[in-house]
Parts: structure tokens; C-alpha cells; sequence
């Protein structure tokens, strides 16, 4: 006896529209990666010399308009309105209090030269440091974004996860989260830790390697049983998601000057949500604002965006002390990704009710439920 196939939302719900999420949430990511694949596999460039410059141009426009704009837009989410002061205190005030003690700290014991940006150099042990929390903090920043992915299409797309398939998807993160941190532990000064980690660390990164491909497999039978289960296949963008991180990893394996173009795939994952809940609260505030108006309020938006985001990443680069391996600049990113990634975990919750309500406002009740 045949199964009635389940039918498709007939409205599936959205951020910006169907398509633009699944070209922003991973779709172009996916595209570029597979590409670069295939560009690695017919030239054959080693890991060590892979040079990605080669295909991205230059990487300031990247930054400029997908990267900085994503760190940027949190902050205006976490600060906006007031009540949110009160209710993350450690991510507006907490965090921030210590990150710029951290950063005073580093100016202050900077080593002294001459010259009128000598106030601008700083302690090269506080800024590796600092580079390094944010570097692994990474991982989880990552893995925990592309759950966050999966779990809102999943509730827009009215996919209901069972309890095991949840489960296998999310460890299948935590292991790319440890393969990421494995595979930049090879960075590491030789001596840390009594040279003990350096010693294996290849063996460890073999290890991860298999984890990851296994976890790879054991999410993509979660996708074929919730196919055979809802008779229908998961929304596009759910797939994207998925798909996307672990192509991220994979190109890393192979071209690790790639991180340029994971960083962007992330960051254009991320900014339709702060796009969304800003147009939300625009139109929530205006209720008889016209579409037209609203998007040209997008548009500035936006460039405000890019704005702020050269301003606080790119105006460090030239007062920074070019002889410094570790720059105040450099510092000054380190912290900024350390608060973001912070901020993050805190506002970017889909099981709570407040955040459903601010980024689905624009939707049928159903989904804000």
C-alpha cells in the first residue's frame, strides 16, 4: 500500500524571500565551493602553496560589503531597543567592559618605539592571545550558526525534527567543531604543551578527518529518513544549511587560504536575520509604511552598515605599527569577533518565544508560535 505524500506548505515561511535565503543561507556558498574543487582537482595545487587570491581579486571589497556589514548589524540588534541592555547584561556591558580592559591592557604594555603612532603598539603576547580565543571560539561560532540555520527553515518550513534526528544532525556539528579546532591547533607553537600536542597532531587531524566524514554520511541518512518519513524533501534552504559548512571544511582541508571565502559564506549567511528584524521593526514602527519606502530604508541600512564596519576594521590598519607581527589592529578585530561571537549565542535563540516574534513579525502567527 502506497503512502500519501505529505503536501508542501502551501506558504512556506521566509526572511527576505524563498530564494534570496537559499542563495544567501548557503546556495552561492555552495556553488563557489564546489567550483573551487574543482579548480583544485584539475591543477592539482598542493595545500601548502594554494593560493586563493589567485580567484577571489581582491579581498577588501569582500570585507567591505559582506563582512563587516554582518558584524555590525548584530551589534545594533543587541543594543536596540534599551530593554535589551537589561536583559543581555553580560553581552552589553560584561563582555564589553572586560574586552576593552583587555585591550587597554595591551595598549599600556606595548613595547615602546618612536614615533606619533607609538601610542598604537601593543603587547604582542595579549594580542596572539586574544587572536587565538577568537580563532577557536570560531568553531563554535560556525557550527553553532549553521544549527541555528537548520532550526529556523526547519520551523518556516513547518518540519517537525524528531528528537534522534536532531540529535545525530548536532553531533554531526560538534564534530566539524572539533575538527576545526584540531586543524588550527597545526599553528601552534611546536613547544606548548611540552611538544606533546605537536608530536600528534597529525594523527589527531587523521582522526577528525574520519569523524567528519562519518558524521557527514550519518546527517545525510537523517535527510533520506525524514524524506522517507514526511514523504517530501526537506526545504531547499535546510539542505543549504547543512550542506554548506561542511563544504566549508572540506575546501579548508584542501586550500586553507580559502578561509577568506568561508568567512564571507558565513557573514552572507548571517545578514538577512539582522536585515529582517530591522525591517520589522521599521514597519512595526511606521505601520502604514509603503514597500517602496521600507526597502530604500533597507538600502540605507545597509550602507550605514558598511559604514560603521570600515570604520572600526578598517581606520585600526592605518594607525597600526607595520613592523608588529601582531598589530592593534589585529587586537582591536580579535576582540570585536570575541564580543560578535558572544552576542550571537545570546540573541539568536529560534526555541525563544521573543525572537520568533521579532524575526517572524512579518509572517503569518503560525510561525511565531
Amino acid at each position: 500500500m502506497k503512502h500519501k505524500k505529505t503536501p508542501r506548505p502551501n506558504h512556506p515561511g521566509y526572511i527576505l524571500s524563498e530564494n534570496i535565503d537559499f542563495w544567501m543561507t548557503g546556495g552561492a556558498s555552495i556553488l563557489v565551493m564546489l567550483l573551487l574543487l574543482v579548480y583544485i582537482f584539475f591543477t592539482g595545487i598542493p595545500q601548502s602553496t594554494a593560493n586563493i587570491t589567485n580567484i577571489l581579486g581582491t579581498a577588501i571589497v569582500l570585507q567591505i560589503f559582506i563582512n563587516w556589514p554582518h558584524f555590525m548589524g548584530a551589534y545594533r540588534l543587541v543594543y536596540t531597543p534599551k530593554n535589551n541592555i537589561k536583559r543581555y547584561k553580560a553581552a552589553t556591558i560584561y563582555v564589553p567592559a572586560l574586552l576593552i580592559l583587555v585591550l587597554i591592557v595591551g595598549l599600556v604594555t606595548g613595547e615602546s618605539i618612536e614615533g606619533p603612532l607609538s601610542i598604537f603598539t601593543v603587547n604582542q603576547d595579549v594580542t596572539y592571545f586574544c587572536w587565538l580565543v577568537a580563532a577557536f571560539y570560531l568553531a563554535w561560532h560556525y557550527t553553532g550558526q549553521a544549527w541555528g540555520m537548520i532550526a529556523t527553515y526547519s520551523k518556516l518550513s513547518q518540519l517537525m525534527l524528531k528528537k534522534s534526528e536532531r540529535f545525530t544532525l548536532r553531533l554531526g556539528l560538534r564534530t566539524l567543531l572539533v575538527w576545526h579546532v584540531i586543524w588550527g591547533a597545526q599553528d601552534l607553537p611546536a613547544e606548548w604543551f611540552a611538544g606533546v600536542l605537536h608530536a600528534h597532531i597529525g594523527t589527531l587531524l587523521s582522526l577528525a578527518n574520519i569523524a567528519a566524514c562519518l558524521s557527514f554520511l550519518a546527517s545525510s541518512a537523517v535527510w533520506y529518513g525524514i524524506y522517507l518519513r514526511t514523504k517530501r524533501i526537506p526545504d531547499k534552504r535546510i539542505i543549504a544549511s547543512w550542506l554548506s559548512i561542511y563544504l566549508w571544511y572540506f575546501v579548508l582541508f584542501f586550500m586553507p587560504e580559502a578561509y577568506l571565502l568561508v568567512q564571507v559564506s558565513h557573514a552572507l549567511q548571517y545578514l538577512p536575520f539582522p536585515i529582517r528584524v530591522e525591517l520589522n521593526r521599521r514597519q512595526a514602527n511606521l505601520v502604514d509604511i509603503k514597500q517602496v519606502a521600507l526597502k530604500g530604508w533597507a538600502i540605507r541600512y545597509y550602507l550605514l552598515l558598511i559604514c560603521v564596519g570600515i570604520a572600526f576594521f578598517y581606520f585600526p590598519e592605518f594607525i597600526s605599527i607595520e613592523n608588529q607581527q601582531f598589530t592593534f589592529a589585529v587586537l582591536v578585530s580579535s576582540l570585536i569577533n570575541i564580543h560578535h561571537y558572544f552576542v550571537d549565542s545570546c540573541i539568536w535563540r529560534i526555541s525563544n518565544a521573543e525572537v520568533r516574534r521579532e524575526l517572524f513579525a512579518h509572517l503569518e502567527t503560525k510561525f511565531v508560535k
